[in-house]
């Protein structure tokens, strides 16, 4: 399809204009969405097609052609080129910073083409690049969602294809505040989680199993230590340990497989509306995704004085996007969000590790039921984490084994995470 000076596969405008929420590609379209088509498919597949403007070149393409020729020489452009290709929503997210940042205007009639300076090139493309590693640490935060698919998305097979379900998703975040805000402190998260989760595993491997061949010092058995005493031993030490062929002892450490269900309940009381409603959906999602690599069965339960929302999710499953838009509103009850939680824990029970309940709120509540849903807690070997979101640590301790005060809304502090991504 022939743009200003490049022609450009129909597929790679529609990429273009579906992952940006714009009309179709049509002849008629304006100098400057020209240019943004010809700029994502650069982006997206390479060097373009053409180039060569046959007979007389109008201002439009003298304008598009200077345009090409300053961009393309910048290693920044270059640079970029290379993170988006093959990825049309990272291009389509660069292109919109580079147009938003640079804002090309074709040049009026009789007049010169002027494009932008070259330092204010290579400013937009590192927003660009900024923008691009926003959008993808926001579809990562959402990547265990379900959200609705709009007709005339493309499917592989019996399921829909994930390119058809992040490209709508791209350009809703555009239009959702909150959900942007969400998706990258879920992002964050998740990576903290993991960070966390792998430090557990490590220190799971405290056992002494056997002898092996290595190069880990301080692990060393006795008789390789005792080389260290003669000179010419020394250097054989040494020379074993640089090619891994010291004796050294082999530990190991048995990590539960079948993990009971892990809870999470949300507040959404009116009082946690803003700041305290984003963190606590963000965290439900890192710990959404902590249970489907375990493969534990997920419960989201978003409560005020009642249960307002409940949903479970298997570890194949995702989760329904209503759960992240529950409003805040209302009063605040623990004692009917306990009661619920333990009720899905009984009907689907740990096979070889104690159930888990996160309960995230800002809000105090009559205490009263507490020590009879704690001893039903025990009973079923459920362990109940809270975290007080600016509260007082004393108005949850009835409720829970372990209590952690939140204080701050945009990030997450080590000992927060200590507790709750190593659940």
């Amino acid at each position: 399809m022939k743009r200003l000076i490049y022609d450009v596969p129909r597929w790679h405008c529609f990429l273009h204009r579906e992952a940006r929420g714009l009309d179709a590609a049509q002849p008629w379209d304006s100098p400057g969405l020209k240019l943004a088509d010809e700029l994502f498919d650069r982006l997206y597949a390479g060097e373009p097609e053409g180039g060569e403007v046959e007979g007389q070149v109008d201002l439009h393409q003298r304008w598009a052609q200077e345009f090409h020729r300053n961009i393309e020489q910048l290693p920044s452009f270059q640079r970029l080129a290379t993170e988006c290709q093959n990825d049309a929503i990272a291009a389509a997210s660069a292109v919109e910073a580079l147009t938003k940042a640079l804002k090309p205007t074709p040049p009026e009639p009789n007049s010169a083409p002027s494009t932008a300076p070259r330092r204010g090139l290579a400013t937009a493309c590192q927003r660009a690049s900024k923008a691009v590693e926003e959008v993808r640490e926001a579809l990562e935060g959402l990547g265990e969602v379900a959200f609705g698919r709009a007709a005339g998305f493309g499917s592989e097979g019996a399921r829909p294809s994930e390119g058809s379900r992040s490209r709508p998703l791209a350009t809703r975040l555009k239009s959702d505040n909150r959900l942007l805000r969400i998706a990258l402190l879920a992002g964050r998260f998740k990576r903290i989680a993991a960070a966390k989760q792998r430090q557990k595993v490590k220190h799971g491997a405290e056992e002494i199993t056997d002898v092996e061949l290595g190069g880990a010092l301080a692990r060393l058995l006795p008789v390789e230590l005792a080389k260290l005493r003669r000179p010419r031993f020394r250097l054989a030490l040494l020379r074993d340990l640089v090619e891994r062929r010291a004796m050294q002892y082999q530990l190991s450490g048995a990590e539960t497989l079948g993990k009971g269900p892990l809870v999470v309940c949300l507040d959404k009381s009116g009082s946690m509306d803003g700041p305290p409603d984003i963190w606590a959906t963000a965290v439900a999602l890192a710990l959404l995704d902590i249970a489907k690599r375990q493969r534990r069965p997920f419960a989201l339960l978003g409560f005020d004085g009642g249960v307002k929302f409940e949903a479970l999710v298997q570890p194949h499953e995702p989760l329904p996007e209503e759960g992240l838009f529950v409003s805040c509103s209302g009063g605040t009850s623990i004692a009917n969000v306990l009661s619920t939680g333990l009720s899905l824990i009984r009907r689907h029970p740990g096979a070889l590790k104690k159930a888990d309940v996160v309960l995230i709120t800002d809000g105090e509540s009559d205490t009263a039921p507490a020590a009879e849903l704690r001893a039903v807690a025990s009973e079923l070997g459920v362990t109940v984490l809270g975290f007080g979101i600016g509260a007082d640590a004393r108005a949850l301790e009835p409720w829970c084994d372990e209590v952690q005060t939140v204080t701050n809304l945009s990030a997450m502090d080590d000992a927060t995470a200590e507790k709750l991504f190593t659940v």
